[in-house]
């Protein structure tokens, strides 16, 4: 549901900039979407590989909280441009700020579920279980930013 959320929010966002198509429903769908499934494959091969195992689906529901923080963005930063009357781009602004707040709210708990459900003890051979739980914590701020869409925020 924040993925749809988000994906109308981002159509709200092209439609006040005068540049809606809708294509732009399917693009950022899809884009959205297909991050999300690569990033979880990849968190998948990488616990795999520390010889432990999650369900794909519970993965999937972490890495989609997402959505939550970018629709709060989009909220602010569609607001704050509304509100504003000066020809700057206060929006850009106040999205990159709650931007920064969200991001680091939403790897914060990728960080503390990860590090709670992966086993201590894993595998001798493979990768450390530390430095894996605090790249799936990065992982998550890095593909909020890929799939953010501002371009015609005020």
């Amino acid at each position: 549901m924040a993925l749809i959320t988000y994906v109308l929010l981002c159509a709200l966002c092209y439609g006040t900039a005068g540049q809606f198509n809708p294509e732009v429903l399917p693009d950022v769908t899809t884009k959205c979407f297909v991050t999300q499934l690569i990033e979880v494959m990849i968190m998948k091969g990488c616990i795999y590989s520390m010889q432990t195992s999650m369900d794909f689906l519970d993965l999937f529901s972490y890495t989609g909280y997402k959505y939550l923080g970018l629709s709060v963005n989009m909220l602010v930063g569609l607001a704050i441009g509304y509100l504003s009357s000066s020809e700057s781009s206060n929006g850009h602004k106040a999205y990159y700020i709650t931007f920064l707040w969200t991001a680091s709210a939403i790897s914060y708990f990728v960080l503390k579920t990860m590090a709670n459900n992966i086993p201590r003890v894993t595998a001798k051979t493979g990768p450390k279980r530390e430095f894996m739980v605090l790249g799936f914590a990065a992982s998550q701020f890095a593909t909020c930013w890929f799939v953010s869409q501002t371009k015609f925020l005020n």
